[in-house]
């Protein structure tokens, strides 16, 4: 049991494991929902880039979709998914500012 849910939480970040897709979502993050087209001009990135990288996101359950007409909404599911990026954020300033001492240490 605890090897499927290991699987389960490295999926998961590998799901989030892509520049593009760290970019959607914190386009995503606060907003009730975004259609593909805003995406696509806000991050200036080809169409079908953007899609895969969203279905990538859906298929893993990080991100919701939903149709209308010939347009495609797209929302963050879960909204802790906006605090474990913002987590990783936090992780990596501390990792430059213990580089930062070391260097003045010099």
């Amino acid at each position: 049991m605890e090897e499927s849910i290991t699987k389960m939480v490295a999926d998961y970040f590998q799901a989030l494991s892509h520049p593009t897709r760290i970019e959607i979502l914190q386009l995503l993050k606060g907003r009730n929902e975004m259609c593909v087209c805003e995406i696509v001009e806000k991050l200036k990135k080809d169409q079908s880039n953007i899609s895969r990288h969203l279905n990538a996101l859906r298929i893993a359950g990080v991100v919701d979709f939903r149709g209308e007409g010939v347009r495609s909404f797209y929302k963050v599911k879960y909204k802790q998914a906006d605090k474990l990026i913002d987590l990783v954020k936090s992780i990596l300033h501390e990792q430059v500012k213990e580089g930062q001492k070391i260097l003045q240490a010099f």
